[in-house]
């Protein structure tokens, strides 16, 4: 009797962290393939974040979107890099080679009160 509880409760011991360790390997194929569907959004992402950043320096806000056009191209093929090696060690431990995880994770905001100029203004 005494055998058979300790074996029922090591059973469940290694059940449940199996369970735990099944969970964060789904948790990792979905970022991985989420990464790798969604990677283009990042071009959009980085315009806008240039964008803002330029709408304040200077009233050249095309040399700002193509910078943010072209750091959206890089940045869009190290998030399907990095979804690819989600999918491809999905079930090993280690932790994301991106940050933020998701490309809508820090979406960038204008801050309240704050215009764009416009290019005509002076």
């Amino acid at each position: 009797m005494r055998r058979r509880m300790i074996v029922t409760t090591f059973l469940t011991f290694i059940c449940v962290s199996n369970s735990f360790a099944a969970s964060e390997a789904i948790h990792k194929l979905g970022r991985g393939i989420t990464n790798v569907v969604t990677a283009p959004v990042e071009i959009p992402k980085e315009i806008r974040v240039h964008w803002i950043k330029g709408s304040e320096k200077t009233y050249h806000v095309l040399v700002w979107i193509f910078c943010g056009f072209v750091k959206g191209i890089v940045m869009t093929t190290a998030r399907v890099g990095s979804g690819v090696v989600d999918i491809a060690t999905f079930p090993f431990k280690n932790d994301a080679l991106l940050q933020p995880n998701y490309v809508f994770e820090d979406w960038p905001k204008r801050q309240a009160g704050v215009s764009y100029k416009n290019l005509g203004d002076k």
